[in-house]
């Protein structure tokens, strides 16, 4: 079997990056697609890595809500690689946050663009390059969406982000649903992760919440117990890696579930 080719999706900082750090250590024939809007922090992983690993990574610099993108990244990944097996949605945006009776739903409706529309579009664009992977290296194929606890809990203010990333668990689900045979799928809630999101929560959109809810956040920061990246990020990783086993697909689950044993990064 040919090494595996995998996407990943907000791969310039945070989670994403990780996910490639990772990837690249842990094999050393995976070959990546690193796609983001920031195009100088893509350009400043790539030139961090050394000459035998620039080879088996490409990047693209786009919005994924620009359908432009998505056709360059899986051409430009089909082109240089020969195909492509796995995917790692990570790409996600959180405000607006604000209550129910002042929400803006204009920016409701262009976040729900870039945290699920754009998700159900690209996935559909990757379905035959999936399907087409599978057949020919006789196994599965895989969707890992980055979901979240606000697709089922309640944290003030996040109606938007929450409600997209029920969408996104639905979306795995019926993915699993349809295309289970040749492409496998699952959702993974990260938990709080020390990412630029909860600087941006503590600093600025947690202004929005009601004062208890963003103290949470700050204490959870002031504590230490935000988790690492790579915690969350290497389960990601490893099940684009390894693929998606036929009793978690279409599942929703925390990135620390015992399903998920297997899959847990350890350093």
């Amino acid at each position: 079997m040919s090494p595996k080719v995998i996407i990943i999706t907000g791969a310039s900082r945070g989670m994403g990056k990780t996910m490639a750090e990772v990837l690249i250590k842990e094999s050393p024939d995976v070959r990546l697609t690193l796609v983001a809007r920031s195009g100088d922090k893509l350009k400043e992983f790539y030139d961090s890595l050394d000459k035998k690993d620039q080879e088996r990574v490409h990047y693209v610099a786009g919005d994924l809500s620009d359908e432009a993108t998505m056709d360059r990244l899986i051409s430009e990944t089909v082109s240089k690689f020969g195909k492509i097996n796995s995917i790692i949605f990570n790409a996600a945006v959180l405000d607006p946050i604000g209550h129910i009776d002042h929400l803006d739903t204009k920016a409701m409706r262009k976040l729900f663009e870039v945290n699920f529309f754009s998700l159900v579009e690209l996935t559909q664009k990757l379905i035959p390059e999936l399907r087409k992977a599978a057949k020919e290296d006789g196994i599965p194929s895989a969707c890992v969406y980055v979901s979240s606890s606000a697709a089922h809990m309640a944290y003030d203010g996040w109606l938007a982000y929450g409600a997209s990333k029920a969408a996104v668990n639905h979306l795995a689900l019926d993915l699993a649903s349809e295309e289970g045979g040749h492409i496998r799928s699952i959702s993974i809630d990260p938990g709080v992760v020390d990412t630029n999101m909860q600087t941006n929560i503590r600093n600025v959109l947690g202004k929005n919440m009601n004062s208890e809810a963003h103290e949470m956040f700050i204490g959870l920061h002031e504590s230490g117990k935000l988790l690492k990246p790579e915690v969350p990020g290497g389960v990601c990783a490893l099940l684009a890696l390894k693929g998606v086993a036929q009793n978690l697909n279409g599942k929703f689950l925390e990135h620390c579930d015992k399903e998920l044993a297997e899959y847990q990064y350890v350093k």
